[in-house]
């Protein structure tokens, strides 16, 4: 692989791509909208640089002051957590991300033993606590090595821990490079990997003492044959926030998967418990990615926290929804066009529109999820219309006590049974199948 020039990024326009408020002492943090409620176009570049921005505004306006600990709630990119951390842990003596699965703050920097690394603090009472770590673990629950120039970061979906622990074991993880040589610092650092925002925020804390500057690769951005990689923080003149820095890819293969079919058939279940199955097994590509392209505020933290705390999921999945519009679907498109992941899952809202046709024509692969033949037959010719191959029929019945499987090959049909908010589905024998399906298609 080889390095091009870095490519500074204008910004256009004075909208903002982010939404930065000090509430009390916590930073409510989002994607920003119009005021019709429209999201604004961003990609990782605008995202870091307005973050950048708006910190350092807050900063020399007085807002931010510093303290003992400043606690983060809302959206956050990977991207930009690391400026986020960077431009705010030298101001508090602690910081602490929010973790809607646990309903609580996770330290995830601090210089104080008030608020040690990793602990939680309660959302409804602040009460402060740390969870011991799973010491019965195989395995780390966050991985690290290096890919000649590039530090690559793994999440261990082998084990279900929480993320707390994932902190821990970020924290582990570079103590061990730091204590073993292999962590010698430089002019610039390069990561790749599939990341939480948690772990994200422990890695700058720690890697911006040792580097100028720290560029994160975006699946989103770059170009065929090429993984682009933004700066995201930085304390050079060489290197400026959103930055962009491309990296020629010997190898171009992926597989786009899209989850169509009518509303109330549970694609947000069954997607969260395809996601599950595929991370599960031993031959998953590791870029394996998962998005969700609706805008109806079921990210893919919605199942979990709706299984620990369903009225602040259901609270903040109406927070985060937005409407389905031509610029949406564009720019919706345009994230699945440019993913050089080799395989890509994601689903679509439940109508066979023109916004969903943009979308789903960017797919390799399509499964139908239905209720009834007549609802297959109409989305078998929509994706006949898009000359989408589809790969799998599958009927879902809230009602079956088991999954049946009709065909595997050339085509799984089949049904699943009771995919219902809140209950795991990613054991279901059906959904198995097909994860294993999707995994060949990617490996071929």
């Amino acid at each position: 692989m080889s390095c091009s020039a870095v490519k500074p990024i204008t910004l256009k326009g004075t909208m903002t791509t982010y939404s930065i408020q000090l509430v009390d002492n916590t930073l409510k943090v989002d994607f920003a909208k119009t005021d019709e409620g429209k999201p604004v176009p961003a990609d990782g570049v605008g995202i870091v640089r307005d973050v950048q921005f708006l910190v350092k505004q807050m900063i020399a306006s007085g807002q931010l002051t510093g303290g003992k600990i400043l606690k983060i709630q809302g959206r956050i990119s990977v991207l930009a957590s690391y400026t986020l951390s960077h431009e705010m842990a030298h101001l508090y003596q602690a910081i602490a991300v929010s973790d809607t699965r646990l309903g609580a703050y996770v330290v995830v920097s601090s210089t104080t033993v008030d608020y040690p690394l990793s602990c939680r603090l309660d959302f409804e009472t602040g009460e402060v606590r740390e969870v011991k770590s799973h010491s019965e673990l195989a395995a780390p629950s966050f991985f690290m090595a290096w890919e000649g120039d590039v530090l690559k970061v793994q999440i261990n979906h082998a084990v279900q821990v929480d993320g707390d622990q994932i902190v821990r074991d970020a924290k582990a993880g570079l103590q061990q490079l730091i204590d073993s040589g292999q962590l010698k610092g430089g002019k610039l650092l390069k990561i790749n990997g599939r990341s939480t925002v948690l772990a994200s925020f422990v890695m700058a804390w720690e890697l911006s003492r040792f580097y100028d500057a720290i560029a994160v690769f975006d699946p989103k951005t770059g170009d065929r044959g090429l993984d682009r990689y933004v700066i995201t923080l930085s304390h050079t003149q060489d290197y400026q926030v959103g930055d962009t820095i491309d990296v020629e890819r010997d190898h171009y293969q992926t597989v786009k998967v899209v989850l169509c079919g009518p509303p109330n058939t549970g694609k947000t279940v069954f997607r969260d418990g395809l996601k599950e199955a595929i991370f599960n097994r031993v031959d998953a590509p590791k870029d394996f990615y998962v998005i969700s392209g609706c805008p109806d505020g079921d990210g893919c933290w919605f199942s979990e926290t709706a299984q620990r705390h369903p009225e602040l999921a259901q609270q903040l999945k109406k927070e985060y929804k937005a409407k389905f519009t031509p610029e949406f679907a564009a720019a919706k498109a345009r994230d699945i066009e440019i993913n050089k992941n080799s395989l890509l899952l994601f689903d679509v809202g439940g109508k066979m529109s023109r916004e969903n046709e943009l979308i789903m024509s960017e797919a390799t692969h399509g499964v139908i999820l239905a209720k009834s033949e007549l609802e297959v037959a109409q989305w078998q010719a929509f994706c006949q219309k898009l000359n989408l191959p589809v790969i799998a029929i599958i009927y879902s019945n809230l009602e079956a006590e088991t999954d049946e499987i009709q065909t595997e090959l050339p085509q799984l049909r089949g049904t699943v049974h009771r995919l219902k908010r809140g209950e795991p589905v990613g054991n279901r024998p059906l959904i198995q199948v097909l994860a294993k399906r999707l995994v060949e298609l990617a490996c071929i």
